[in-house]
């Protein structure tokens, strides 16, 4: 069992003082981007210094050098002439919804936030416009020879594009008059086909995997429907008068039941299922820790009890177990219930005699080098997965960091902006427009963070949580063999020795006056050691079958896997399309906050 002591996520999920992260991680991984109060650059900055690379990925990009305007010249400028001076590239379609097609293909080409120089004249080669036409696009979205643009950038070459292929004209007045009422864009572009997916792994023949087998295969169709979700949550009150002690309210939507369990219950039935089912990959418990539980241990050790019966009872054998159907739906404490009825605790193999010919004829013959090949694959695996859940944890708490600072700049901003009010902006109108855009500012900035939290909780809850559950399942396998090779000791070589010299003397002793008792003896003898030694036969070929069946189980996990990597994307780029839209609304307000010195006498 995995105990506290040799659990290497045993700390809380925000604890920095964890000595396990530098075990697998080193040292490089140990500091915290906030810890350092920011007196050296977090991520070592260390990059050459390129024209390319020291463009902003707002700043407006201009073809030419702005032009100096004096006093009269800013005199006799009309207003149309200043706003048409402030097109290009990255603002000219500020505030405008476009088509999803343009985050689409940018998302597709993107790298670190740009599209390469090359990319885009390639997708807009696909547009079927001329090499001209392509130039000038190419022109006013990436002057002064950048080797990248940006999204704003990419954008806008998109919707020149569209314009070009409806005859309209090139250039950024035209796309300003018609950015509300954007020309449909005409783009195919051509997909590679899917790779074929390997679905074998270290340790696993291919012709099992593709059902070539000369033996039948174990029947998997029902393992994994209609799989019960049981949730675990904290009661509000505890009892006891003097040593307090926690209820879990642990309810089962399928079988309409919710029950009162302590700790230790789920403790009496791991205890339980592991007598009865020995040679099934039964979890972990998290560990009991006598003293010092604050809300963090206490939250902690729910998911783990969370994690343990949900593993239960989508387990295709445990969850048809009917002590485990006793703990899930009986409504008295559990702890008098079981004083009653206690359960019988003979392995599986006793209270369920299987069918040895039929069970036999499903181990393949290989299954030592796929055991042992499995053995090794596991133990590399858990390893590596406990890695993975420190490192999400550890952009958890980066998120977490992130979240609360953007929530101090709001607040900060907002501080600012009023005391600008009360000491000077209420003297000069474009001063007020400046505050004003400070407002805006810090509501974004809230609304940043409000999504960071909810992205933050759903990453605790989806991504981490999935990891560690397939962490706790390689853990529980590995404990599977452990417990194999422990308990599949037997005495067939000793209950054979014995049975030959017992024959022997009953063959002496047989018909020979005054030890009748003897021989009969002997007979009941042999018949016993008989009986034990097909017994015991018959075990070892139920315990290879149940390893068999097992390491078919742990592989089919690894379709989880791929759900849970989709389900982790999907939600990604929800929570961006969420900040990029929080942008995009704030994109229009500071555009229009005032930057011409000049205005501010």
């Amino acid at each position: 069992m995995l105990h506290e002591d040799d659990d290497p996520l045993s700390t809380s999920l925000f604890d920095t003082t964890s000595t396990t992260a530098s075990t697998f991680l080193g040292n490089s991984m140990n500091t915290s981007m906030f810890v350092s109060q920011y007196e050296e650059d977090p991520w070592g900055s260390s990059y050459t210094n390129t024209p390319d690379m020291n463009r902003s990925f707002t700043t407006p990009n201009f073809a030419t050098s702005p032009p100096v305007h004096t006093t009269a010249d800013a005199a006799d400028s009309s207003p149309l002439t200043r706003k048409r001076t402030e097109y290009n590239a990255t603002n000219v379609l500020s505030g405008v919804r476009l088509p999803e097609i343009y985050d689409s293909l940018f998302s597709q080409h993107q790298r670190s936030g740009r599209v390469s120089y090359t990319t885009l004249s390639s997708i807009l080669t696909k547009g079927k416009i001329s090499a001209n036409q392509i130039e000038k696009i190419m022109q006013i979205v990436a002057p002064n020879g950048a080797s990248h643009v940006t999204q704003p950038e990419f954008n806008t070459a998109l919707a020149l594009l569209a314009c070009a292929q409806h005859k309209l004209d090139i250039n950024l007045d035209s796309l300003h008059k018609n950015k509300n009422y954007l020309p449909e864009l005409s783009i195919i572009l051509q997909q590679e086909p899917p790779k074929p997916v390997n679905n074998t792994y270290p340790g696993m023949k291919k012709e099992t995997v593709q059902q070539k087998h000369d033996k039948p295969l174990l029947d998997t169709k029902h393992w994994f429907e209609d799989i019960e979700e049981i949730t675990v949550t904290v009661a509000p009150e505890r009892e006891g008068f003097i040593f307090k002690h926690v209820n879990y309210i642990v309810t089962n939507e399928k079988r309409s039941s919710i029950v009162l369990r302590r700790y230790s219950d789920f403790w009496w039935l791991w205890e339980v299922l592991l007598k009865r089912y020995p040679f099934r990959a039964l979890p972990n418990l998290p560990p009991k820790k006598l003293g010092g539980r604050d809300a963090a241990f206490l939250e902690k050790r729910r998911k783990g009890l969370s994690r343990f019966i949900n593993a239960v009872i989508r387990h295709p054998v445990l969850r048809q177990d009917d002590i485990l159907s006793k703990f899930l739906t009986e409504p008295s404490e559990l702890a008098a219930w079981r004083k009653q009825n206690p359960p019988n605790i003979d392995e599986e193999f006793k209270r369920k005699p299987p069918s040895i010919d039929q069970i036999n004829a499903l181990i393949p013959d290989n299954l030592d080098e796929q055991l042992q090949k499995t053995k090794k694959r596991v133990s590399a695996a858990i390893h590596h997965y406990i890695n993975l859940c420190l490192i999400m944890e550890r952009m958890i708490r980066r998120m977490h960091g992130q979240a609360a600072d953007y929530s101090r700049y709001s607040i900060a901003l907002n501080s600012l902006a009023e005391a600008e009010l009360r000491y000077h902006a209420g003297e000069c109108r474009n001063c007020q427009q400046v505050v004003r855009g400070y407002e805006m500012v810090a509501k974004h900035m809230q609304s940043e963070s409000s999504i960071l939290e909810s992205q933050i909780g759903n990453a605790t809850d989806g991504v981490l949580e999935n990891l560690k559950r397939f962490r706790d399942l390689l853990v529980s396998y590995r404990d599977l063999e452990e417990r194999r090779s422990r308990l599949s000791v037997n005495q067939t070589d000793a209950i054979t020795k014995r049975l030959s010299a017992n024959r022997a003397k009953l063959h002496q002793n047989s018909g020979v006056p005054g030890l009748e008792a003897e021989v009969e003896r002997l007979k009941e003898s042999i018949e016993a050691d008989e009986n034990e030694l097909v017994m015991q036969q018959h075990r070892l070929i139920y315990i290879r079958y149940c390893m068999w069946s097992e390491m078919i189980y742990i592989h089919k996990q690894q379709a989880f896997i791929s759900t849970l990597y989709q389900d982790y994307v999907k939600n990604t780029i929800h929570f961006s399309s969420l900040r990029s839209n929080n942008w995009q609304e704030l994109e229009e307000p500071t555009f229009e906050m005032p930057t011409d010195v000049h205005l501010f006498e």
